[in-house]
């Protein structure tokens, strides 16, 4: 979610390779800390009779929302952090929805992060359980003889084979009938009602069933899940999704085609299918072809300038970069439609989007929000002494984004402030202007594009 120092440092210890082992295996990285933090949101925990008992059921969501950006800024889990993500977008529940206050917390705890690393195809099993997602999409209410067709129709279009995968209009509304009778109880709870259930033949594009009894429904509708999870087609539509995510807004086809056949030997197997993705010499090739999103934005500002979490019970000021989400048009696990937010630059590039960006980060360089422990700014130039102030353009555009400017945009930086690469040193002098030019490098291509 953006490079600090401490995780720069421990990839230089133990190398790349080590550390991505472990952050393909996150159990094996302890994150005490991080579980300390989450105590302060005992609602995301919580079991469904608890939460039913809140006089503001909306608590529990703005608790997961809160939760879910401090695991993405102060995680050691980092690549479980991004699947989370991933998958969340991709099965995309509107959680601040009145249906998901409650069901979310429980589908983001037993559901994303159960099957985050794990198989996609127990990943869907679940999901096809999930009140949230049930309740989402209508299927709760859904029974003969009407049967709503809202998740049948994004089970293919956006959960499984997608758009292109030539399904019919006859295969939505088969892919309806076979999910009749998954609905939720009043409190919140999933149950199976049989007498909901559609019993017939049923087939959808190359599966078919006899459906012959509605107390077997579950299965067949679970022998329909794997047929969809294991469809060459589903794996296309991930891969590419993955490749949209890690390596650019239009990734090649033949990455995509290697994806998928990983993807399908592996039986929808997650890890194997990142392996491959990082082995790649389209992943190696990725840096800067992928724009950062508002929130990605936001969690790697706060990580590059050494933002800590709050040491005490408060967490209003996790709360604030949390409405900061909000002003940038990218709150986490909020997104309205079915699809989720988008994950190319088109979605998101705007005259207006940037601007808000700018603001941001000029507040962000000057002390916002207020009740997190944070450096001073002039830690970002630690180290030996420095001779001129090229130097110190350096040293602070390598300690915010990993890589120093262009000659040329140094200078242009540098000129900002009234100062030159060639100029002696001046402390004076660049404390006056270490705000402003750590904004500058914030509104820069190389923060914004990963």
């Amino acid at each position: 979610m953006g490079p600090t120092p401490a995780l720069l440092a421990d990839i230089r210890r133990r190398g790349a390779t080590a550390w991505l082992e472990d952050q393909l295996h996150p159990e094996r990285i302890d994150d005490a800390a991080m579980n300390s933090l989450l105590s302060k949101y005992p609602l995301i925990t919580a079991p469904l009779s608890q939460l039913n008992a809140l006089e503001q059921p909306r608590t529990a969501a703005l608790q997961l929302i809160e939760a879910t950006l401090a695991r993405q800024i102060w995680s050691r889990r980092q690549l479980f952090e991004i699947m989370v993500d991933f998958w969340s977008n991709h099965l995309n529940v509107l959680t601040l929805q009145s249906a998901g206050h409650l069901t979310k917390p429980i589908e983001d705890r037993t559901v994303i992060r159960t099957h985050a690393m794990g198989r996609f195809e127990n990943l869907l099993l679940a999901d096809a359980k999930s009140p949230a997602m049930l309740r989402y999409l209508d299927n709760n209410d859904s029974r003969i003889p009407t049967p709503n067709e809202n998740y049948g129709r994004e089970l293919l279009q956006l959960h499984t084979v997608g758009s292109s995968a030539g399904f019919t209009e006859e295969d939505v509304r088969n892919s309806a009938l076979i999910l009749t009778g998954r609905s939720v109880t009043l409190e919140g709870a999933f149950v199976y009602k049989p007498e909901w259930h559609y019993v017939g033949r049923v087939q959808v594009m190359g599966w078919s069933s006899a459906n012959a009894s509605s107390s077997a429904g579950m299965s067949t509708g679970d022998g329909y899940l794997r047929y969809l999870a294991r469809h060459e087609q589903t794996a296309l539509s991930l891969s590419r999704k993955l490749a949209i995510r890690f390596v650019s807004d239009t990734p090649s086809p033949a990455l995509i085609e290697q994806l998928a056949e990983v993807y399908l030997n592996s039986g929808t197997a997650i890890v194997p299918w990142l392996k491959a993705l990082f082995d790649s010499p389209e992943f190696d090739a990725a840096v800067g072809q992928k724009m950062r999103r508002p929130l990605e934005g936001i969690v790697a500002t706060v990580r590059a300038l050494g933002i800590q979490p709050p040491t005490g019970t408060n967490t209003d000021a996790i709360g604030k970069l949390a409405t900061d989400t909000i002003k940038l048009g990218h709150q986490p696990l909020n997104a309205a439609p079915p699809t989720g937010y988008p994950d190319v630059a088109a979605g998101w590039w705007a005259i207006g989007g940037l601007l808000s960006r700018c603001n941001w980060h000029r507040i962000m360089s000057r002390g916002h929000p207020d009740g997190l422990p944070r450096p001073a700014l002039s830690a970002l130039l630690a180290g030996p002494p420095m001779a001129t102030h090229g130097e110190m353009a350096d040293r602070l555009t390598v300690s915010l984004t990993g890589q120093m400017f262009r000659p040329d945009h140094r200078e242009a930086l540098l000129n900002f402030a009234g100062l030159t690469s060639a100029e002696p040193y001046s402390k004076r002098k660049v404390d006056r202007w270490l705000k402003d030019l750590t904004e500058m490098v914030f509104n820069s291509p190389y923060w914004v594009l990963r």
